[in-house]
């Protein structure tokens, strides 16, 4: 099983002169093999490929630079060609641009090049090779081979290496003995099957005048001044400050999920098409799309499963007969003529929880005989 993890790096002036220095070759290799791509009538990868070895002939700055690396450059350019070739069959596109200076955050190690040392401290010492070490916080233990070290740079100056990890663990599947659909909402943000509700923390909301203050005194420094820079990098601490909080919320509120049930199911909401009305602020802040990625690649880590159910007329339909109830967004309570009486968002996580009862494998997977009793009750209201 491949697992990324994300650790802090702690590098001196020096080192990171070093760092800095191999993100502005990395960013000229790049450069130079677009500009290799771009003279070529037909695009032979293993030409542009072999320019590299030329590089370093021609340039000895770019014997700096560990071979994986330069190696990967050409891997990133042919990726963005993929990922532009995919967009051009949705809308109109360009051509890939060469990068500015500053626009490179990233390099990578793939393979070899590099060591984590156990130091039997709080830090332990990552090797790159033509680097050298630097301390690094891990705080989860590494127990599989590394396969690829990656060194970012965020825009508030700190450093950080993800991890590529191959442990090479079985995945054991979990029997089915408990399932929960989860409502999501802005008032709150989850809504189980359970009757349990999590309000919005709303971080954005609590962060914002502080925000709006530091940026308000950076825009009144002058352009390429010191001064403007120091405002630059408070302002992005701040948005780092916001970015940390929001994702150990759902960091937390995913884990809870995952280690209390075995099924989670959740709409497919398409978060990218609510986001163009007056509630985009909101529904960025509250991190839908990312709760759902955490639970979705934490419970496949356990051997259990969550399910996107069709988010299509959960809240307008009983969960208990069926029927469709037309509600307005403000109505936040739903009354259906068969007596069922309950919050909106309960009833849309009921709802929810019967699709994805609709939708397990039971060949598959062991359920308890309660469960095995609530799909032909399901199947008959929705027929």
């Amino acid at each position: 099983m491949i697992t990324a993890h994300k650790f802090r790096l702690y590098p001196n002036k020096e080192t990171e002169n070093k760092l800095l220095e191999t993100l502005e070759l990395c960013r000229q290799t790049y450069n130079i093999l677009l500009a290799e791509l771009n003279n070529q009538k037909e695009i032979d990868k293993s030409q542009i490929q072999g320019v590299i070895p030329d590089m370093k002939i021609c340039d000895p700055r770019f014997n700096k630079l560990h071979s994986k690396t330069m190696q990967y450059e050409c891997y990133r350019l042919f990726s963005n060609l993929r990922a532009l070739a995919k967009s051009k069959k949705k809308r109109k596109v360009g051509r890939l641009r060469f990068k500015g200076k500053g626009w490179f955050k990233t390099f990578s190690y793939n393979q070899s090049g590099f060591k984590i040392m156990q130091t039997g401290k709080r830090c332990q010492t990552l090797w790159l090779s033509k680097i050298g070490n630097i301390p690094i916080r891990c705080h989860r233990e590494i127990g599989g081979k590394i396969k690829q070290v990656t060194i970012k740079r965020e825009a508030s100056g700190r450093w950080f290496a993800s991890v590529i990890e191959d442990d090479s663990r079985e995945i054991i599947k979990q029997p089915v003995n408990k399932i929960v659909g989860i409502d999501l909402g802005l008032t709150d943000i989850v809504y189980d099957s359970e009757g349990n509700s999590i309000s919005n923390p709303r971080h954005l909301k609590n962060k914002e005048k502080k925000l709006k203050y530091l940026q308000r005194r950076m825009s009144l420094k002058e352009k390429g001044s010191n001064h403007r820079n120091d405002w630059r990098l408070k302002v992005a601490r701040q948005y780092e400050r916001l970015t940390n909080s929001r994702n150990d919320f759902l960091h937390k509120l995913s884990r809870h999920y995952v280690d209390n049930y075995d099924t989670i199911a959740m709409e497919n909401l398409q978060i990218n098409n609510m986001v163009h009305s007056k509630l985009a602020k909101s529904i960025l802040d509250s991190g839908w799309g990312r709760l759902r990625q955490f639970i979705s690649y934490k419970a496949g880590n356990a051997g259990k499963l969550y399910i996107p159910v069709d988010y299509k007329g959960t809240t307008q339909r009983c969960s208990q007969c069926g029927a469709k109830i037309h509600k307005e967004l403000w109505e936040r309570e739903h009354k259906c003529s068969c007596g069922f009486i309950a919050p909106r968002d309960y009833n849309s996580a009921l709802e929810i929880k019967n699709l994805c009862l609709l939708k397990i494998p039971q060949e598959l997977w062991e359920s308890t005989h309660q469960e095995m009793e609530a799909l032909p009750m399901v199947t008959s209201v929705r027929e």
